[in-house]
């Protein structure tokens, strides 16, 4: 799976959450178990979210990494250029 297809899935999916836990809040009778629900929910909507940063970061970081190579070798190039030039 993509980087970019993770991220949506898993911000879809924490509004889901989200949404599921409003409605656990305001639909439910029982106080106590529908605390402990909304609370099991909301964590797990932080946890898509977290996994969502997660997967944001290291897209970046392969961006990254992808941009200094081709920096490296766009600097190797412009080098044996030069010398290529200065040679005649």
């Amino acid at each position: 799976m993509s980087h970019k297809t993770a991220i949506k899935l898993y911000e879809i999916a924490s509004y889901v959450i989200i949404l599921g836990a409003t409605a656990v809040y305001f639909l439910m009778t029982d106080n106590t178990r529908k605390l402990s629900l909304t609370m099991l929910l909301v964590a797990l909507a932080l946890f898509a979210r977290w996994m969502m940063e997660r997967h944001r970061c290291k897209a970046a970081d392969e961006e990254n990494d992808q941009l200094k190579a081709d920096l490296r070798r766009l600097t190797q190039l412009l080098a044996e250029e030069k010398k290529k030039n200065n040679n005649q």
